[in-house]
């Protein structure tokens, strides 16, 4: 006799569901602590408070401050390879970098999606607990190199796509170029907020035409 397949009930995907609601909602709660806080002074009972949710709610989903951190940051990881598959072709993408500056140079928060850097903050708060936390620094690593990879892999395919001869050697030195140019404008955004918008546009056009190798 066949058996049928055990189909998941109503309720156990309505379970599945609210605990999924449960971790976005202490995640997006431990963002905002950490990026007008710190990692150090945001502490648990703030995090749920910001969350609205008891302490003890709290741990039934993330053990520790630390697996908290990790969480965020994998997040940011499946976001960033999501969004760097639909990356825009030089005009928008130079108009993104322009906004994003523009908005990290008010202090503002993007929005995760799309952004590989929404908070300048945040940015800099996991790189410097990184120099003090082993598994910290290991994630971020592994993080560091699958977005490379990634943006590594959307260059080749526009390139073949264009019918270019591939030279990975290349392409590697115009990722790490992307690479820089994001991370240097954030940081360039907190100590130079005031830059004309026609130079920050300006730098910014011969860089992706770099980057794009056009």
């Amino acid at each position: 006799m066949t058996q049928t397949p055990a189909v998941p009930s109503p309720s156990a995907d309505t379970a599945a569901a609210h605990a999924d609601a449960q971790r976005r909602r202490i995640l997006d709660a431990a963002q905002t602590c950490f990026i007008t806080r710190g990692f150090h002074a945001g502490s648990i009972a703030d995090i749920a408070a910001q969350a609205q949710i008891s302490q003890g709610l709290m741990y039934r989903y993330f053990a520790s401050k630390r697996a908290l951190i990790l969480a965020l940051i994998e997040r940011q990881l499946r976001h960033d390879q999501a969004s760097i598959s639909q990356m825009p072709d030089a005009p928008d993408l130079l108009a993104g970098l322009l906004e994003c500056y523009q908005q990290w140079a008010r202090g503002e928060v993007l929005p995760i999606h799309g952004n590989a850097i929404a908070s300048v903050a945040l940015f800099a708060e996991i790189n410097a607990e990184a120099h003090r936390d082993p598994a910290l620094a290991e994630v971020l690593r592994r993080h560091d190199k699958q977005i490379t990879a990634a943006i590594h892999g959307w260059l080749r395919e526009r390139d073949a796509g264009r019918g270019r001869t591939l030279d990975e050697e290349r392409i590697a030195h115009r990722t790490l170029l992307l690479r820089v140019l994001v991370e240097g404008l954030a940081m360039r955004a907190v100590r130079d907020p005031d830059l004309p918008t026609p130079r920050v546009r300006m730098l910014l056009a011969d860089a992706i035409a770099q980057v794009l190798d056009e």
